[in-house]
Order: structure tokens, then sequence, then C-alpha cells
């Protein structure tokens, strides 16, 4: 009796498994690591996932990165904030000289303001002030109503129309622009205004330089501050590698607003004062 040898046949996809495994479980991980030397491991070193060197990596720093060859070399860097500031005396007022009207239709309302506001223009027109310095400033037609609480329904009970004029004056005397802009507030109201605001400003040209002038300021400042911040460190500075505005200027502008009852027969004074405006900077140097 012939016997016939049975092999036991095992699926391919189950091989492959028990391959599998039996790999994982006696694998090394090969892998190059590149240090700040410039020295590589090779990769067929093999590490094992005890490695200490297994989980490291490059340190990573603010500055710039550079790569020449085989070697990775990382330029450190210190932040740092400067800031400057100037103070200056205004040489432009702006003047808001406002008509506000009401009246029980918004026809009458607006005509009411109309007329006034017209007043109030040939009256700067008469004191020297061309229609050049005058703008309108805004224009508002709202709706007034009565009291009302709980469930009641609102009623309307007239019409308010705001017609507001900017007028502007410079001078480069202080005194002189105080003595303009009161007198360009008495006109106007005496002529039917009846809300003023005023501020100060600087004219484009010279606020200019008064920006750029702050802006060398905050930017000497923050080199002063990276220079005691590296020798304190040990290092040295060698170069810059950005920088930015930290924040825009902020200048105040003196303000004063006068709500006018009545014409006083006194001229208003205007003191212009001094006003500031200060900026910001943000500076990275790279450091060695």
């Amino acid at each position: 009796m012939n016997m016939k040898k049975r092999t036991a046949s095992i699926p391919i996809t189950t091989a492959a498994l028990i391959v599998a495994v039996l790999a994982l479980a006696t694998s090394t991980v090969y892998f190059a690591y590149q240090g700040r030397t410039g020295n590589s491991i090779s990769s067929n070193t093999s590490k094992t996932l005890s490695d200490p060197y297994f989980y490291k990596l490059s340190p990573v720093v603010s500055g710039a990165e550079a790569q020449t060859g085989d070697s990775l070399s990382t330029a450190d860097s210190i932040t740092v904030s400067g800031t400057g500031g100037v103070t200056y005396t205004p040489n432009e007022a702006l003047v808001s000289a406002s008509v506000v009207k009401s009246s029980t239709t918004a026809e009458e309302a607006t005509s009411s303001n109309a007329a006034a506001t017209l007043d109030v223009i040939k009256a700067l027109n008469g004191i020297g002030i061309s229609n050049s310095s005058i703008e309108t400033q805004g224009y508002t037609l709202s709706t007034d109503y009565a009291d009302c609480y709980s469930s009641c329904i609102p009623q309307i009970t007239g019409y308010t129309v705001t017609n507001s004029l900017q007028v502007n004056i410079t001078s480069a005397s202080p005194s002189q622009l105080g003595l303009e802009a009161g007198r360009v507030i008495d006109t106007t109201v005496a002529a039917g205004a009846n809300q003023i605001s005023l501020t100060f400003s600087e004219t484009n040209s010279i606020l200019t330089e008064l920006i750029n002038g702050a802006l060398q300021q905050a930017v000497a400042s923050a080199y002063g501050q990276a220079q005691v911040m590296a020798s304190s460190l040990g290092v040295n500075i060698t170069g810059v590698l950005s920088a930015s505005e930290g924040s825009s200027y902020t200048p105040y502008y003196g303000s004063q607003i006068v709500y006018a009852a009545a014409l006083n027969t006194v001229s208003t004074p205007i003191l212009p004062g001094t006003q500031s405006m200060s900026v910001s900077v943000q500076v990275v140097y790279a450091i060695s």
C-alpha cells in the first residue's frame, strides 16, 4: 500500500502576515541623523527604539537658518521693541460748525436748516474764509418721537436736520492760530451754528517729518536695547533679520466742544498748546 505524503498548505495571505510580524519583532530602525557639527550618521547604521538619538530633533531658534553642503548652521537672534515720540505745536485748527434745526415736518426742518447753513457760509466768507477751506462734514435728517413706554405706539413729533461744516485754518503762529479759531467760532455761532467742535492737527508735509523723526528714535531705542542684551549674554550683533512697525502713530489732538445757546459779546479764547505722537518698532537682530 502506497502512502502518499501529505503536505499542509498555508494560504499566501497568512504567510505574509506571519512574515510581517516576525520582521516587526526583530527589525531595527535605520535613519540618518545630522548633527550641528555637520557629521552625519550613515543611513545603514542601526538604531533601535531605545536609542536616545531616535527622538532627537535639531534645535529650533528664532532667526534665519541656512544650509551649506552637509552642514546646517543656525543663526540665533534677539528680538526687541523700541518706541519713539515727538511733541509739537500744531499749525492747523479744524472747526466743525453744525446747524441743527427741528420742525413738525421734514420739509420745514430741511428748508430752515438750509437757510441757516447758507448764512453761516456767507458769514465765513465775510471774514476771509474761502469756500476752499470749508467742506460739508456730515448731514442728517432724523425723526423725533414722543416718549413711549410699555406697549404704546411711538408717535412722531417732528424732524431734526443737522448740517455740519468743517472749517480748516492754518497758521505757523500758535497765538494767531488760536485767534483765528476763536473768530471762526464766534462768527459761525452769530450766523446760526448751534453746535461747535474744535480739534488741532498738523499739515500733511510737517506730519510726515514728525513721523519719520519718531521712527528714527524708535529704531535707535531698539538698537540700544539689543546692544545691552547682547553684551549681557556675551554675544555679538551681526545684522538685522527683520524690522517692522509695531503700531501706527497716535497723535493726540486737543478737542473742545461748545454748545452755543446765545451769542457772547466776548471773543472766544483758544489756546492750541502742544500735541504729541508716538510710534513703536520691532527689530530682530542676528547674533553670534
